[in-house]
């Protein structure tokens, strides 16, 4: 199968694009014109083109495409409430220009990276896919409104589109991030300060378990509806303070933990039961999050 991936250089792309090019030959349409993974690099063909850039994007869409998946996106979310600019050119108009293309050249399905942030935060919990979506900041905002065209293509007939909701990443070799943060100071047995301001909710997945979710997805869906969504989740509680404490006790650190008040979030987590009627699931939160430090503990990344 032919695939386009849009995002390919970042970090879900780079991720995904290792287990895709195992039985897929993948093209990349990315601002950098270099590929992440040196050693699939003839596996894969890197264009370098801009999303809403829709000139260009038609210049470059190559032929022949069986499957679109669309993890391309800015992340910028401000507290303030604020609107930022580029959080609509590269999450909004860049989907409606590679849906545009899509069309003219006669390519079908569309898989698109959605966010939990399009939800709101009085929804009951477990979330399920009908939820309310009332995002709390514009990146959730621009992830909805994405959300809305696809549907809109969807409902017309002219694409069929799976939509994906995932929480926060984590894990790989970034070396950023709250799990990451936490581990390498308690590694050190250095105290930590957690503050919640501004947080509402959280919710993560590990990134090797989302890249397995997805592969799993691509190799069941029959692409019968014009449009689904699903929730990519554990399906159970990932507290922010309790991981906190999780990490402690697995690498029996003697860090002290802190927690700043007022504690600025509330119980949230994304029912994952259309998910796992699909696809076999055997993946936990706290499994993964234990797997993840014993793997990366003893990393000269983690240690810097």
């Amino acid at each position: 199968m032919k695939i386009l991936l849009t995002g390919g250089t970042g970090f879900l792309g780079s991720n995904l694009l290792k287990e895709l090019v195992e039985d897929n030959y993948v093209y990349i349409l990315s601002r950098k014109n270099n590929i992440p993974v040196k050693k699939i690099k003839d596996l894969v063909n890197c264009i370098k083109c801009d999303l809403t850039d829709s000139a260009q994007l038609n210049q470059l869409f190559p032929k022949n495409i069986d499957l679109v998946i669309h993890l391309a996106s800015e992340v910028n979310i401000r507290l303030d409430g604020r609107y930022s600019e580029n959080l609509i050119e590269n999450n909004l108009n860049s989907t409606i220009n590679l849906i545009e293309v899509m069309i003219d050249n006669g390519v079908k399905n569309l898989v698109f990276s959605s966010s939990m942030t399009v939800y709101g935060i009085k929804n009951e919990i477990p979330i399920k896919e009908n939820g309310e979506l009332d995002p709390i900041h514009f990146y959730g905002w621009t992830k909805k409104w994405a959300e809305d065209i696809i549907k809109h293509y969807s409902n017309r007939g002219l694409i069929n589109s799976l939509i994906l909701r995932l929480p926060g990443l984590y894990g790989g070799i970034r070396n950023t991030g709250y799990i990451y943060n936490l581990i390498r100071k308690m590694s050190k047995n250095q105290d930590v300060t957690i503050n919640t301001n501004g947080l509402k909710f959280w919710e993560t997945i590990n990134i090797d378990d989302f890249v397995q979710i997805i592969k799993k997805l691509l190799a069941v869906w029959q692409w019968e509806k014009e449009f689904e969504i699903i929730n990519c989740s554990y399906g159970e509680k990932t507290d922010f303070i309790d991981t906190a404490y999780k990490i402690k006790k697995i690498l029996n650190s003697k860090s002290k933990i802190t927690i700043e008040k007022p504690v600025d979030y509330k119980k949230f987590y994304l029912d994952n039961s259309k998910l796992k009627n699909i696809i076999e699931f055997d993946y936990a939160f706290e499994k993964s999050l234990e797997d993840f430090i014993k793997k990366y503990k003893y990393k000269s990344w983690l240690r810097k």
